[in-house]
């Protein structure tokens, strides 16, 4: 796993699969809290793991859905805003997200048992490290010093 998502060490009231840290900024204050909530919905899907873990698989797709459509809107107006070159590319790679993710939700509701809340997380902290590590990083210096708001 990257340096920037990491499993705290010596905690000890709750565990959680991934932490936030400042390698992860994109340096819009808004943009990062929609990417913290990314990784709180990974930690749901970890905390599930130990427990009811169908009915939390079901809350975090729609919960995903709704955030994913949100957040890449939101991302893709502040885009815009600070012309960045290769929007069409990273828009495209939001669509194919919302896609991915309607998938394993139509999956779901034909069969639950289909959807492991493990295939959820792994996806789930691929996705993450892949966008926004590998793409989000890359508009910052096109946005930074924009408000995201």
């Amino acid at each position: 796993m990257l340096d920037c998502l990491q499993t705290p060490a010596g905690e000890e009231e709750r565990m959680s699969y991934l932490q936030w840290t400042e390698n992860l900024s994109v340096g819009i204050p808004r943009m990062d809290d929609h990417h913290k909530k990314l990784v709180d919905l990974i930690n749901q899907v970890f905390d599930a793991m130990s427990g009811d873990a169908t009915s939390a698989v079901d809350s975090v797709l729609s919960d995903l859905l709704d955030y994913t459509r949100y957040h890449f809107a939101e991302e893709e107006k502040l885009l815009a805003a600070c012309a960045y070159p290769d929007l069409e590319e990273h828009s495209a790679i939001h669509r194919a997200m919302v896609k991915e993710v309607l998938e394993m939700r139509t999956r779901y509701l034909n069969d639950p048992a289909s959807v492991p809340a493990s295939e959820t997380l792994d996806f789930l902290s691929k996705w993450l490290m892949r966008h926004i590590i590998g793409k989000d990083l890359r508009y910052r210096p096109y946005a930074e010093g924009q408000d995201g708001g």
